[in-house]
């Protein structure tokens, strides 16, 4: 009868170590799985801004203004007029800025060229401004491409990033700061 007994209480005991080998696997496999989702989580933050980060930003814009400002004479109805233009460029790459300072003779010939050649009855109109301004930047783009090692392309205003798709230096704009006739 005593083992009777005994017999009673290991077969009571195995269900409850049995029961109590369940709950601690479930609770390891719990405290296991609670560890990987908060480590994912917390490196999940890191990847959207890795991706932003591989996108390419647009750098912030570089002005340079020619000192000292254009004066360009005219004969207009019999009578001598200048024209007086503060004149800033913009970029986005510091590499355009270092050309036109290496070869500003160049560039302001150039553009002084182009001033004179202008009708002063034009200059007074708002599309023969703009008209300017484009054809300055235009000068502007070519002499940076022909001195630059021919890597530079003329991209307009609103170029990429302030680079061309051949990696050479882009002015984007021409701004008039001033711009007096009299």
């Amino acid at each position: 009868m005593a083992d009777d007994d005994n017999k009673n209480g290991e077969e009571q005991e195995k269900p409850k170590s049995k029961m109590l080998l369940i709950i601690i696997a479930v609770l390891v496999v719990l405290l296991i799985g609670g560890g990987v989702a908060a480590f994912l989580m917390l490196s999940g933050g890191d990847e959207p801004a890795s991706e932003e980060a591989a996108e390419p930003t647009q750098k912030p814009a570089i002005y340079f203004d020619f000192k000292p400002p254009f004066v360009v004479n005219y004969q207009w109805k019999g009578r001598q007029r200048y024209v007086q233009i503060s004149l800033t460029v913009m970029t986005r790459d510091a590499s355009a800025i270092d050309v036109i300072n290496t070869h500003m003779p160049l560039v302001r010939n150039n553009l002084v060229m182009i001033l004179g050649a202008q009708d002063f009855e034009t200059l007074r109109t708002t599309e023969g401004k703009e008209v300017l301004r484009q054809t300055m930047l235009e000068e502007i783009q070519k002499i940076l491409m022909e001195e630059s090692g021919g890597a530079a392309a003329a991209g307009g205003a609103g170029g990429e990033g302030g680079l061309s798709a051949g990696g050479g230096p882009v002015i984007e704009q021409v701004l008039f700061t001033n711009f007096v006739m009299q």
